[in-house]
Formats: C-alpha cells, sequence, structure tokens
C-alpha cells in the first residue's frame, strides 16, 4: 500500500496548528509518540485517541487496528527515505558514496534509532514488528544498494555473484559499527564529516577489491 499523500510530509514541514493538519497525519504522529512512551504491546488505541486529540470513533473510521496503525507509522518513515538521482558526471564510487551517505544519515537519525529500539524492545511480544521493519525499510535500502553494485558490474567488467550478499559487506564496512553503537547507546551518532570520511574510504577499499578480484 502507498503512503497516503497526507502522512508524507514529516512534521518539520508542517507549520499549520494541530486542528488543521490531516487527520492521518496527526495520528500517525501520535501513534509514534505513544508507542515510544508505552511500547507497541501496552499502548492502547484509547491512548493513540487521546493524544491525537480525536475519539476512538474517528480513529476507526482512519485504520482498522493498532497493526494496521503501526504499519502507516512505517510507511510514513520509509517515505522520509529519498535516495539521489545519478548525476550524468558521476562516478560508480561517487554513486555507491552518495547513496551510502543518504543511506547512513536515516539510519542514524534520532527517530530512526528510537523506532528500531522500540521494535527490539517489543521483539517477544510481537515478533511480526520486526519482519515489518525488515520487510518496509531495509529492503527498500538493500534493493537500492544491490542496484549500485550492479551498475558497477555493467560499467566495470566485474562478475558479480551474489549482488545481495555484496551489498550487505558493504553496509557493513561502511556503517555496521556506527550503527551498532549508536543503538546500543554506546556512543552518539558520528559528525557529519566523521560519517562522510568513513563511508567514502569503505567505498573505496570495496570499489578498489571489485576491480581488482
Amino acid at each position: 500500500m502507498d503512503v497516503p499523500e497526507q502522512v508524507k510530509s514529516g512534521r518539520k514541514a508542517v507549520a499549520k496548528p494541530d486542528a488543521a493538519r490531516p487527520p492521518l497525519l496527526r495520528l500517525v504522529e501520535a501513534a509514534e509518540d505513544i508507542f515510544l512512551a508505552k511500547g507497541y504491546h501496552s499502548a492502547t488505541m484509547a491512548d493513540v485517541a487521546k493524544a491525537a486529540g480525536m475519539s476512538k470513533k474517528t480513529i476507526y473510521t482512519l485504520v482498522t487496528s493498532k497493526a494496521e496503525l503501526f504499519g502507516l507509522l512505517h510507511q510514513h518513515h520509509q517515505s522520509l527515505l529519498q535516495f539521489p538521482e545519478t548525476k550524468p558526471d558521476w562516478t560508480v564510487h561517487d554513486i555507491l558514496a552518495e547513496n551510502m551517505i543518504v543511506l547512513a544519515r536515516f539510519l542514524l537519525a534520532p527517530e530512526q534509532i528510537a523506532i528500531l529500539r522500540l521494535i527490539m524492545a517489543e521483539y517477544t511480544h510481537s515478533p511480526d514488528l520486526g519482519r515489518l521493519f525488515h520487510k518496509r525499510r531495509v529492503l527498500k535500502a538493500k534493493s537500492r544498494l544491490e542496484g549500485c553494485i550492479k551498475n558497477i558490474a555493467a560499467t566495470r567488467g566485474c562478475a558479480i555473484s551474489d549482488p545481495a550478499e555484496m551489498a550487505a559487506m558493504l553496509f557493513g564496512m561502511a556503517l555496521g559499527e556506527f550503527h551498532l553503537s549508536v543503538l546500543v547507546g554506546y556512543r552518539a551518532a558520528p559528525s557529519k564529516a566523521v560519517l562522510e570520511a568513513r563511508v567514502r574510504r569503505a567505498v573505496d577499499i570495496f570499489v578498489a577489491g571489485m576491480v581488482h578480484k
């Protein structure tokens, strides 16, 4: 299901008072606040309705269940992940680096870390949340990286037997340590300069290894 247009505009882009904002957007934002504060399992639709300034009867005209609402929240976050358009003068290194930088910034953003922590905490109660996260967000990112790697194969003549595995290896080398450290609270997210330097260095090593294989 596509993200409804009224949900695509994020909080920072909306300047209208709450009462004037699209009801579904208000509902999704309220659900995010309640899920993060109480946990998905403990949160009730009554909690969400109160936070959104709606009645339960009203919210059930917008969604049929808490699970559907959480799915819409995922779709809303997924819609915020916008990869760059490839420019004519970009090298394959540029393509990989620019896409990885966008992905890294997205995954290390506080709101994305918070959602992933929620999913991890709720796994024993709601294992479907993890599968939903993987399907809606992880696969989108992996698909983009796989496409970039296939482009390298086409332009550099490299033999690639498993683009999915190669994409996972690049992700792990460029972002794995940062992502895990931030996720478990070991350290804060790296600065923009540090993050970009790590990504570009990882792409350097990755591309060199493929070309000289």
